[in-house]
């Protein structure tokens, strides 16, 4: 049983990616409907996720670790921040996130813990800046899920771990209630009804891949301005250290007002409701949440072609990926989903049911529960 068990969630940051929302939905299901005791803890300024877990009722603590290439003084850091650890009685650890999966692999011993969980969220494309420490950390552990096949392959293609230690769990996709309706989006961002919107949402930052979008992006508004016709891209995603070379990318493309750059959405369901098709250009996933929430929402997705992105769209979604970093490609499958408003709804409806089927919340967090009670 977890009812009564204390768990912590270890969290990178506390702004709101695609793990931080599977962390919240986990730990709202571990809270609500298991009756656990759970905390989220993070090691840097607490944003939007602290914002969530209050109003969710989920406690949560912001704890900084400070890293050093002194030996002593890290070991000392480590066992500082292990003691807190304790301090908390754990039962359960979870961590996501390379850093939070590292430090808690190397301390969950000295914790109290039962059982440490490590949580593969991308393909391999973070490591930690020290390979002695990631494969100690590795090591200490058990216990491993991923979202993603992909991220399963590289833990065990890396590591040497056998495959039945790794549970590939998929994200659960829930879509909150819009906070404002379609005419007060497109009255906010001054777009008309006859403009086409294509929005990709994800953070500015490696190894999500703008560049190549905007450069498909040019190709697509010269190709509609022969027809007449006008689209707008719209990025939704917190400004990381890409921003401004995007920016000065878009500059030099003269996209001028066919693009947006929207910061960090908090209406993320509002704003899906009112575009045409979702993008998601990307060089590495586990398995992108951003390209669940456009299917969640029922819409057409074109991307790149990656296995994290091709096990989140299914075969009927093979057909509009494109090659990594081919511009061509991707504005032609983007132009092929704008050019029929019966093909996008057939492959949204198609996307909005594979979410139901293959992405369902509830069934995500029993499979976690029923992990974690083979240990407990």
């Amino acid at each position: 049983m977890i009812s009564g068990k204390r768990i912590i969630i270890v969290l990178g940051i506390f702004e709101l990616g695609g793990a931080e929302r599977q962390a919240l939905l986990l730990a709202r299901h571990l809270k609500n409907e298991e009756g656990a005791h759970v905390q989220i803890w993070g090691f840097h300024t607490p944003g939007r996720m602290a914002q969530l877990c209050d109003v969710y009722g989920i406690s949560w603590r912001i704890v900084p670790l400070k890293l050093t290439h002194q030996p002593i003084q890290l070991l000392i850091n480590l066992f500082k921040y292990a003691r807190k650890l304790r301090n908390e009685r754990p039962d359960i650890l979870f961590a996501y996130t390379i850093f939070p999966n590292i430090i808690c692999g190397l301390v969950w011993r000295l914790t109290g813990a039962k059982i440490y969980i490590w949580n593969q969220r991308d393909a391999g494309i973070e490591r930690f800046v020290s390979k002695i420490l990631e494969r100690i950390a590795v090591f200490n552990t058990k216990h491993f899920v991923s979202n993603s096949h992909q991220g399963s392959d590289f833990l065990i293609k890396t590591f040497g771990l056998n495959r039945k230690s790794v549970r590939v769990i998929h994200n659960g996709i829930k879509l909150d209630s819009p906070q404002a309706d379609r005419l007060e989006w497109l009255e906010r961002l001054g777009i008309s009804e006859s403009c086409m919107r294509v929005c990709m949402v994800a953070n500015l930052y490696s190894p999500k891949d703008h560049i190549t979008l905007l450069k498909a992006w040019r190709i697509i508004i010269d190709r509609l301005e022969q027809n007449k016709k006008k689209a707008v891209l719209l990025l939704a995603g917190r400004f990381g250290e890409n921003y401004e070379m995007l920016k000065e990318i878009s500059a030099q493309l003269n996209l001028g007002e066919s693009i947006r750059f929207l910061g960090q959405v908090e209406d993320v369901v509002g704003l899906l409701g009112i575009v045409d098709l979702g993008v998601f250009s990307s060089r590495s996933e586990g398995m992108p949440n951003g390209v669940l929430e456009y299917m969640a929402a029922g819409l057409p997705v074109a991307a790149t072609d990656i296995p994290g992105i091709r096990e989140a769209v299914g075969q009927e979604g093979y057909p509009y990926l494109a090659p990594p970093g081919d511009v061509d490609a991707l504005a032609d499958r983007i132009l092929l989903l704008m050019q029929s408003r019966e093909l996008r709804a057939q492959i949204g409806a198609a996307n909005r049911h594979r979410i139901t089927q293959e992405f369902d919340p509830q069934y995500m967090c029993k499979q976690t529960v029923d992990f974690i009670l083979q240990y407990v």
